[in-house]
């Protein structure tokens, strides 16, 4: 009987352990996002409810992350390589300077947001979006993406949904 104890231990602390990202974070493949430019991103984030109610991310901080090789290892591994997740997943801490190569504003009422002056590249653009049923003290909802690229000169709309 202690065997089967041990092993099923082990197995559900295999389950906490973080996750490897398997590259190298490179400050200088993320500079992009510090340059001024003339791109925009015109943006508006949502979930779905079950029964087709749309929740919107009001008040939330709204994300704008390089998509370099070690970002996008990183999504992939917290979100499973989906766009969408409730928990997510344990990943390794990023370096330090992984935060310095971001911009993020916060989402208005109707779930809208802006990022301008923006250099060309490809961004990550991650917010979350949380509710209670009002039947229930659960949390539904979680934390959303969407990967866009951005031209000099162009305005990109961008629907972050999870999907």
């Amino acid at each position: 009987m202690l065997r089967w104890i041990v092993a099923a231990c082990c197995v559900c602390l295999a389950g906490c352990q973080s996750r490897t990202i398997g590259e190298v974070f490179d400050a200088k493949e993320a500079s992009f996002v510090l340059a001024k430019g003339t791109g925009r991103i015109d943006g508006q984030a949502f979930l779905r409810r079950d029964y087709g109610k749309l929740v919107t991310a009001a008040g939330e901080r709204v994300f704008l992350i390089p998509a370099t090789r070690y970002t996008i290892a990183r999504f992939n591994a917290m979100f499973d390589g989906d766009l969408r997740s409730y928990f997510g997943n344990d990943v390794d801490a990023p370096p330090p300077d992984y935060y310095t190569y971001r911009r993020e504003t916060k989402v208005d009422m109707r779930g809208r947001f802006v990022f301008e002056d923006l250099a060309a590249g490809r961004y990550i653009v991650a917010t979350r979006v949380f509710w209670t049923e009002p039947t229930s003290y659960l949390t539904r909802g979680g934390a959303i993406y969407d990967i866009v690229e951005v031209k000099k000169d162009e305005t990109v709309t961008v629907i972050v949904s999870g999907k």
